[in-house]
């Protein structure tokens, strides 16, 4: 008998949610509750210059805006977005679709390079019990602006699967990943039932040439 259990991967931005990202999202969140002002978007401007200089960290993984702001505090105000800015923007179809893996009893993860305080919430309210986002780094209750552990973007969200299906509890080959972006390419690779969903050029182009189903999201 086989024990292994149907997983379904699903991409959040671009993919559960059309057009801004979670992110962007919970910074005009925060900068209409003025809680982001001149100083912090300074600061990831400034962080983000440097990494361009130096080539040491993706852009996408700076997140000195936030330094220095209460972890707890931030949390409810993320609750609070995901609430009232965020789950008016998700996708029926990509909803339904999510539902019906879990009706058929299928094993749903969300993985996205959007901060987990982020996906938690998300999480809850879609009635996903697994997720793998950016962690924040923590020291004395406030964020440092810094990712603790892996950044889940590109070949990293492949890694970051790898990694929760270690112990082979999964059947990747009868499994469904679901993504939009050509960088999720290694991700959706691993899995038998590969769907290129709101699929940029890039990722158009390979869903074709491999014969991976194409789906559109509105």
């Amino acid at each position: 008998m086989n024990d292994q259990r149907i997983a379904a991967i699903f991409d959040v931005d671009g993919t559960l949610i059309a057009g801004a990202t979670l992110e962007r999202i919970f910074i005009r969140f925060l900068r209409r509750r003025g809680e982001l002002g001149w100083h912090e978007m300074v600061c990831w401007l400034g962080a983000a210059a440097k990494a361009a200089v130096t080539g040491c960290l993706r852009l996408k993984a700076i997140k000195a805006y936030l330094r220095g702001k209460d972890s707890t505090y931030l949390r409810r105000l993320a609750r609070e977005c995901v609430e009232s800015e965020v789950e008016p923007r998700l996708s029926p179809e990509a909803v339904n679709r999510l539902r019906w893996h879990q009706s058929a009893g299928h094993f749903v993860i969300l993985l996205s390079g959007t901060l987990d305080l982020l996906l938690e919430p998300l999480a809850e309210r879609l009635g996903v019990y697994a997720r793998v986002g950016s962690e924040l780094e923590i020291e004395d209750s406030r964020f440092t602006g810094r990712i603790a552990g892996a950044h889940p973007f590109g070949v990293t969200k492949a890694e970051c699967l790898a990694a929760i299906n270690r112990a082979n509890r999964f059947n990747l080959k009868r499994s469904f990943a679901y993504a939009d972006s050509f960088a999720d390419r290694h991700l959706l690779a691993m899995v038998g039932h590969p769907v290129a969903t709101n699929a940029d050029t890039a990722l158009r182009k390979i869903a074709e040439s491999r014969g991976w189903m194409i789906e559109e999201f509105a």
